[in-house]
């Protein structure tokens, strides 16, 4: 092995929260490309290199890798959600499936032939697809995400408390859980103000509530470069029972800590596995008037919820302590065999 090549859609969470953390370890080159954007270069697939598929193939990049595969030294199928069993995906919207059954399901003879090794996300997505070659990468914070703590200031007793739900279009279900929550929230508590990101649908459904807005989905950068400005407070982040949400990775920890603020989680879940109840986040069942009554109990306690909020930045802005590939806190590798 000489050198990696990431094949990647845009630059993305998947990729700087799992790949290139595992990768810069190495100590290799590591050259990246846009799976749709760059096309194949004379070099790019020269002996000696490793290749990783970050969940997404094309077709012109599928042919240059069967064209070359007996030259790589490794090819690497990395996803982090469940991208090859369409059984899994009912209640997804239908331009996700779309996009999954394009990129991924279309693909997926073709990432069995070239694969070397798979690398999950969790635990629970290597256990539904139990190859030989398997391994687990724990995600890892943005190396800028260090700087939260410099940026972090307290919530006074009388301020605006901003709270926020920074879901994708895959978490529809849980936004249209949240919704009655936050309208009794921010109608209990004049404080209280609320962020989320979505489509004109979602802008359609909350917009009527006091004291919240709804940003147009971002791009990957902007939406890092958004957080760092927010110094927010409280971090919502539910997770509905579904066979996909179950092979989801606890990664979501690192965007709320990057905005300056705690997260309330979803338990069971990912989550839990990361998170130390009434520590550094909060555990809760999914119950919606136990979500109300936890809200606003911090919004009501300044210097409850300010504690909060610093444990989190202190154990989840940088990559120490380090978690294995569960989430727990240990001082080992980044990949786990």
């Amino acid at each position: 092995m000489e050198r990696w090549l990431v094949l990647q859609q845009k630059d993305n969470p998947s990729t700087d929260y799992y790949i290139r953390p595992f990768l810069r370890s190495t100590g290799l080159p590591v050259v990246y490309k846009d799976l749709d954007a760059d096309h194949p270069q004379f070099g790019d697939l020269a002996p000696g290199t490793g290749v990783v598929i970050v969940r997404y193939m094309n077709t012109r990049w599928a042919k240059a890798l069967r064209q070359h595969r007996a030259q790589l030294s490794e090819v690497a199928y990395f996803m982090d959600d469940d991208l090859l069993h369409p059984e899994h995906w009912a209640g997804l919207p239908n331009v996700y499936i779309k996009k999954l059954n394009k990129y991924c399901a279309a693909f997926a003879p073709d990432i069995q032939a070239l694969a070397s090794v798979y690398w999950f996300s969790t635990e629970e997505l290597r256990a539904r697809y139990p190859y030989q070659a398997a391994q687990v990468i724990a995600p890892r914070p943005l190396p800028e995400d260090a700087e939260t703590q410099e940026l972090w200031h307290p919530q006074s007793s009388k301020g605006p408390v901003q709270i926020f739900y920074h879901g994708s279009a895959t978490h529809q279900a849980e936004m249209d859980w949240l919704y009655p929550v936050m309208r009794e929230v921010l109608n209990a508590r004049p404080r209280a103000h609320f962020e989320l990101i979505g489509s004109h649908g979602v802008n359609q459904q909350f917009r009527n509530l006091p004291r919240t807005r709804v940003l147009h989905p971002l791009s990957w950068q902007n939406y890092v470069s958004h957080c760092r400005t927010l110094n927010a407070h409280i971090g919502l982040a539910p997770l509905l029972p579904s066979p996909f949400n179950m092979g989801r990775s606890h990664s979501k920890i690192f965007d709320i800590t990057r905005c300056g603020a705690v997260g309330i989680y979803s338990d069971p879940s990912t989550y839990a596995t990361a998170i130390e109840d009434r520590e550094d986040g909060l555990l809760l069942a999914n119950d919606p008037d136990l979500w109300v009554e936890e809200i606003i109990g911090l919004i009501d306690d300044s210097a409850r919820l300010n504690t909060l909020r610093q444990r989190a930045i202190e154990r989840h802005s940088t990559s120490q302590p380090e978690l294995d590939a569960s989430g727990h806190r240990e001082a080992g590798l980044v990949l786990q065999p």
